[in-house]
């Protein structure tokens, strides 16, 4: 199956695009499953910022709303994480109902509901991950993001709040995506987007070329012995030798590594676009979203977009 990023060099998504491509073959339920089910069976632990454990979620509430857990008069966020430059509106999610659509492990589940939402709706096409949230969420519904409205159109118009974080992208068509999530917001709900840009790491040849590689190897051993391989910046031949050396000097800094569920999270998509700023507010001013707000409009690099859309009453 033709790959747009290894095949023809298109790493950028445009919405001319969209309707070109088709979900990769297996799936998408095949793609992210593996992640998940590593992490169920205690093999993979997620980093500390996709964790759910307690002390990461009171982590994701300040990221999200800026307040602090407990009370304390001062809190620093664990791993680099920063808060949002623009909070959320705790009460755009406290007694509302809401989606995380593509949950994961449910982190953002999990946040919203400590947030105090009245209910949250976790939607994801891999069995293994609802099989993690529903330990804390009953609420689930097993589906593919892009057909989401049109195999389930009673959530069309039923949020408050939606969640869309990491997930377009991901996908064959995230324009498609987009909308299928939008039209769960009902009018005078918010809608939250996380999608990659294209200054970041998923943007950068280096990204890709491990990418390609990953894609060309066939067994699970194969493939998890290469995100081993990665992760612990061992000599790599799919990328250049400038690239290496860099890795034996962080190693002899001992920077920080991250975690090896985020590094085949990573590598493991056969889709994995970039989307430019302008091209996110195009789609929200398609899908009726005003208000538009850059919730990271201040860091310096900007590895992802966060952007929050108010849909018009």
């Amino acid at each position: 199956m033709r790959n747009p990023h290894f095949d023809d060099g298109l790493l950028i998504w445009s919405d001319e695009f969209s309707g070109r491509y088709a979900p990769p073959d297996g799936g998408y339920a095949e793609q992210f499953d593996l992640q998940w089910q590593l992490h169920l069976e205690g093999r993979f632990q997620p980093s500390a910022d996709a964790s759910t454990d307690e002390s990461a979620i009171a982590d994701r509430v300040y990221e999200w709303t800026h307040q602090r857990p407990n009370g304390q008069s001062s809190y620093v966020l664990a791993n680099g994480c920063r808060p949002l430059d623009v909070p959320i509106d705790p009460a755009l999610i406290r007694g509302r109902r809401c989606i995380d659509i593509g949950c994961g492990l449910g982190r953002w589940t999990k946040t919203m509901l400590a947030i105090g939402a009245q209910s949250v709706l976790s939607v994801d096409v891999s069995e293994s991950a609802l099989a993690g949230v529903k330990t804390f969420n009953d609420e689930t519904l097993r589906a593919d993001v892009v057909g989401l409205t049109t195999k389930h159109p009673e959530l069309i118009g039923r949020f408050d709040f939606a969640n869309l974080w990491g997930v377009a992208m991901c996908t064959h068509d995230p324009l498609k995506a987009f909308l299928a999530a939008a039209q769960t917001v009902r009018p005078g709900g918010a809608l939250y987007l996380m999608v990659y840009a294209p200054e970041g790491m998923h943007g950068s040849p280096l990204t890709n070329q491990r990418r390609r590689r990953f894609s060309q190897l066939h067994s699970i051993d194969e493939k998890l012995s290469y995100v081993e391989r990665v992760f612990d910046r061992r000599w790599d031949d799919a990328v250049p030798c400038s690239e290496n050396f860099k890795n034996i000097m962080r190693k002899v800094m001992r920077r920080p590594q991250g975690s090896k569920i985020g590094v085949l999270d990573a590598l493991e998509p056969f889709y994995n676009w970039v989307i430019p700023l302008e091209v996110v507010q195009g789609w929200m001013k398609r899908a009726g979203f005003e208000n538009v707000v850059l919730l990271n409009e201040f860091e310096p690099q900007k590895c992802a977009y966060h952007v929050l859309g108010m849909r018009a009453g």
